[in-house]
């Protein structure tokens, strides 16, 4: 792994702590407003918010972990190391990562095995946006847009702070500090924060799984000049992980910088209520080691810049518009070059608007315009007739989505969305041919491939105060042109060629299975419910029950065999209250099993696991506050198996563990 200059290691020797001044405990400091946007009014508001105290209490392995618990959304999970969100059966390029409210320019779309350029120590709330809001980032948006936010650019003059923080786990050893320190000076914001993390090798129901501990090391600056008219921001950060993938004797040096400019003027002009702006550019690079020698190398470098105008509210109209832009180049070298280096290119226009029909009605909308293009330069793969010419590929998709918010009295609404969109194919499903270790197989793109495209349709019924409250949907995808891997015979003959770790006996000794990309019609369709039932609320105890789930069923819709690596669903409950100080959580969840197999899929047993978490805040002394927080996870060490791994059969999820953590605050 490529070391960090010294005064990026000196402050990357803590890790960030992102807890605000703390405070008593609420009962819920997930924010919910429901499978798509409820009651919500602002036009640029998220579905779903998790905040500084809800992201203490998760797992904080992956991005896909920190998300996994909520309804409608599951975890890829190739290892403990690298796993994105999936959403409603929807993953990769469908489902986009934004990090504060830019592209991440990381590689994690490009294979299972590798990570999200963001360690969620480094992020302080992750947002969820779908329907017309999801418009402002992205034209895929049937799964949705998650935006992570790290706070590193101060929007407003801060009060001093600083914070520490550590944590220690037993089904991976891990063992983690962190600090953060923020203020002002005069009209000027700060924000520093580092951390540090390590694991070893993670326990599960069969044992210790070899090649899949962890190390990684990241912190970032920002400063803001703030006054009455906006504010303008520069940060750098920096992320070093090294971490193992499951293979034997493989592992994976991740390394990314990267520099963000933000800023907003507010009331520039009678008709803009505020221009915001945001450019973030990136240097990412990867490299999969076997032992001491390097193999393959991963990069991606480039830019993300945005340009939003909040109008002025006209009537009961208001909205926000904008352009986007970004280009970046990928490249992949050495033995598992199953891609060409490619320059992609991306410009859009975009808006989102809510219109008031009446007091109790509301109209919300968008519409995004896209050009897309991927050139990609000539390439052959070690003797193998892969691209042998630069070829290029250029689209315009067009989505747009349109949702009516109907009040029904003063505790009840519901949501009816129509979305239609379309999605550019990436430079991986035009251009790959090649053996991809990290999935086992042979992959080859279509460069004729047109665009995805699809439209969805959703209906919610949520119920937000009272002592009883929730939110239950059901809603139905269905897309013209899926794009897919499909499962096509075996690829070439690949002996003497020096590729590390995969399984070759799946087509021979020299064989890999081949999977083409292909356009082909789908079918999702699912639900998701939660219900809390408050049982007592007063200022000493609160007591609350909650029942949740979720079902998404994917299909071909020409042949009904089943799409691949669907998460079958999920239903639980939940006990959770506040008494005497202590916050605390019970909480059982029964995955069901998956026999609705795509072609060469194995069954996935069903499973329950149950576990637990409890916190408290202390004052210590005048001026320093902690937070002691503990989380227990499958409590009953079951053996249990994610459907939607490429690895579910090699690897169960984390047997029995306990994870203790401590904040101080002054």
């Amino acid at each position: 792994m490529p070391s960090l200059r010294p005064a990026f290691l000196l402050a990357a020797t803590s890790l960030v702590a992102f807890a605000q001044d703390p405070a008593p405990q609420k009962m819920n400091p997930v924010v919910i407003k429901g499978a798509t946007i409820g009651g919500v009014t602002a036009p640029a508001a998220p579905a779903l918010q998790l905040n500084a105290a809800a992201l203490e209490a998760q797992r904080v392995a992956t991005l896909g972990e920190v998300l996994a618990d909520i309804p409608g959304v599951a975890t890829s999970y190739f290892g403990p190391n690298a796993g994105r969100p999936i959403i409603r059966g929807l993953d990769g390029d469908r489902l986009k990562i934004a990090q504060n409210g830019t592209g991440t320019l990381d590689a994690s779309s490009a294979s299972p095995d590798h990570a999200v350029g963001i360690d969620p120590l480094a992020i302080r709330e992750v947002q969820v946006f779908r329907g017309p809001a999801a418009l402002l980032y992205s034209s895929s948006i049937l799964g949705g847009v998650v935006n992570v936010v790290d706070n590193r650019i101060p929007v407003e003059r801060l009060p001093r702070a600083f914070v520490l923080s550590g944590r220690a786990g037993s089904a991976d050893a891990l063992r983690s500090a962190a600090f953060l320190a923020e203020g002002c000076a005069g009209d000027f914001a700060f924000h520093l924060d580092g951390f540090t993390k390590t694991t070893e090798n993670l326990s599960t129901p069969i044992g210790r799984i070899a090649d899949t501990a962890s190390e990684s090391r990241g912190a970032g600056f920002g400063v803001s000049r703030v006054g009455p008219s906006g504010y303008l921001g520069l940060s750098f950060s920096g992320l070093n992980s090294t971490y193992g993938v499951t293979e034997p004797g493989i592992e994976i040096g991740l390394r990314q910088r990267r520099w963000d400019l933000a800023g907003q003027a507010n009331a520039p002009a009678a008709a803009l209520k505020s221009v915001s702006y945001k450019l973030g550019v990136s240097d990412y690079e990867h490299t999969e080691f076997d032992g001491a020698a390097a193999g393959s190398t991963f990069t991606n470098q480039g830019w993300d810049a945005r340009v939003d105008f909040e109008l002025t509210k006209i009537g009961s109209l208001e909205g926000v518009v904008g352009i986007q832009s970004g280009r970046f180049d990928f490249a992949v070298t050495g033995d598992e070059a199953f891609l060409p280096t490619t320059r992609n290119a991306n410009d859009a226009v975009f808006g989102s608007f809510i219109q008031s029909l009446a007091t109790d009605s509301r109209l919300r909308f968008g519409f995004r315009l896209e050009s897309a293009k991927v050139s990609a330069a000539a390439w052959t793969h070690e003797g193998l007739a892969s691209n042998p010419a630069a070829a290029s590929a250029a689209f315009t998709p067009a989505s747009f989505a349109l949702a009516w918010i109907k009040d029904l009295d003063a505790r009840w609404a519901t949501t009816l969305s129509l979305t239609r969109t379309e999605r550019a194919p990436n430079f991986q499903e035009l251009f790959a041919d090649g053996p991809h270790v990290g999935t086992e197989s042979y992959e080859v793109g279509d460069r004729t491939l047109g665009k995805e495209q699809g439209w969805g349709m959703e209906l919610e019924l949520a119920k937000t105060r009272g002592a009883v409250s929730g939110s239950v949907s059901v809603y139905y995808n269905r897309f013209a042109s899926f794009i897919s891997l499909q499962e096509n015979g075996f690829g070439p003959d690949l002996s003497g060629l020096p590729i590390p770790g995969p399984n070759f006996a799946l087509g021979g000794a020299d064989e890999l299975a081949r999977y083409d990309f292909t356009s082909i019609p789908a079918d999702f369709f699912g639900a998701e419910a939660r219900l809390n039932i408050q049982l007592q609320d007063t200022a000493a105890a609160k007591l609350a029950l909650e029942f949740f789930g979720d079902t998404v069923r994917a299909s071909n819709r020409d042949t009904s065999e089943a799409l691949p690596r669907i998460s079958p669903g999920r239903f639980g409950t939940a006990l959770h209250g506040l008494q005497s100080g202590w916050s605390w959580r019970i909480d059982a969840t029964y995955h069901l099993a998956q026999n609705h197999l795509a072609v060469g899929e194995t069954p996935t047993a069903g499973y329950t696991l149950v576990g637990a978490a409890f916190s408290r805040d202390f004052v210590l002394g005048s001026a320093t506050t902690a937070r002691f927080s503990l989380r227990l996870t499958n409590l009953f060490d079951v053996e249990a198996r994610n459907a939607a791994s490429f690895i579910k059969d090699a690897l169960p999820l984390p047997g029995r563990g306990v994870e203790a953590g401590l904040k101080l605050s002054f």
